[in-house]
C-alpha cells in the first residue's frame, strides 16, 4: 500500500482543521469578532495547518535549532550579544527549519534576507555608524 504524500497529509489536516474550527466558532463565537480575536483565529489557522509538514514537529525543530545556536554561541553569554548576532540567530532558525525540509523556498529567501541584515550590521560596525 502506498503511503500518503506530504501534500495528501496536508490536505487531510486542513480538512480536519476546517471542520473542527467551524464547529468551534459556531458554538463559541456569540459576541462580535474583534480585531484581537481575528488575529488569534488567524494564528490558530497558521499553527494548525501545514507548519508541521514544512518544519517538522515544533519541539524537535526547536531542539535542533537550540543545538545550532549553542554551537554558534560557544562560551559566550547573552550579555555579549550584538546586532549581528541577532541576524545570525534568524539564519540559524531558518537553517533548523531547512534541516526538516530543504526544499522550503520561503526559508531560503528568509536566510537571504537575514544575511543582508547581517551584512548591513557588519558594515555599520566597521564604519562606526
Amino acid at each position: 500500500m502506498k503511503s500518503p504524500s506530504k501534500n495528501e497529509d496536508m490536505k487531510k489536516m486542513e480538512a480536519q482543521f476546517d471542520e473542527v474550527f467551524e464547529r468551534t466558532v459556531d458554538k463559541k463565537m456569540e459576541a462580535p469578532v474583534t480585531p484581537r480575536v481575528e488575529m488569534l483565529l488567524e494564528t490558530i489557522e497558521l499553527v494548525s495547518q501545514n507548519r508541521n509538514i514544512d518544519y517538522g514537529e515544533p519541539v524537535q525543530n526547536m531542539a535542533r535549532t537550540a543545538e545550532i545556536l549553542a554551537a554558534y554561541m560557544g562560551d559566550r553569554t547573552g550579555r555579549s550579544l550584538e546586532a549581528q548576532d541577532v541576524a545570525v540567530f534568524g539564519i540559524i532558525l531558518k537553517l533548523g527549519r531547512l534541516a526538516e525540509n530543504p526544499l522550503h523556498k520561503d526559508s531560503v529567501l528568509d536566510i537571504a534576507g537575514y544575511a543582508s541584515i547581517l551584512f548591513e550590521c557588519i558594515e555599520k560596525e566597521k564604519s562606526g555608524t
